[in-house]
């Protein structure tokens, strides 16, 4: 069965009104993922495959000071296969009192706009 256009407009426009824009970081409360103290340290893992050329940069990394990295390594999955994937395990510690948020983006940074995935980890050091 055919709808006129108008039908098909209308129904349209009553599927759009029932989307609501994503919130932005700033109007999420800040319930912190991980919470530390100064001086102790935390992981992340974050699924990988370093032979599509994306990998995981931390994006923001100038502007949060609470924390730093001190120590990366890519976990391939079992069995090992060409071509398979694996973990980035992100090693992070707690250096300054605050809360802030990591950004990381999986991409390949010599491809602008190549962003396949992001995550953001609030984090609190105490």
């Amino acid at each position: 069965m055919m709808y006129p256009l108008s039908v098909k407009i209308l129904i349209f426009s009553l599927i759009l009104s029932t989307c609501s824009p994503k919130e932005t970081l700033k109007s999420i409360p800040m319930n912190p993922d991980y919470q530390i103290a100064v001086n102790e340290s935390f992981q992340i893992e974050l699924n990988s495959n370093p032979t599509t050329g994306y990998s995981w940069k931390w994006t923001n990394k100038t502007s949060v000071t609470i924390v730093e990295t001190f120590d990366f390594q890519f976990k391939s999955d079992e069995p090992v296969l060409a071509g398979s994937g694996g973990k980035e395990v992100w090693k992070f510690k707690g250096v300054k009192s605050g809360t802030d948020t990591i950004r990381l983006e999986y991409c390949r940074s010599w491809e602008p706009n190549s962003t396949a995935a992001s995550k953001n980890i609030v984090v609190t050091v105490k």
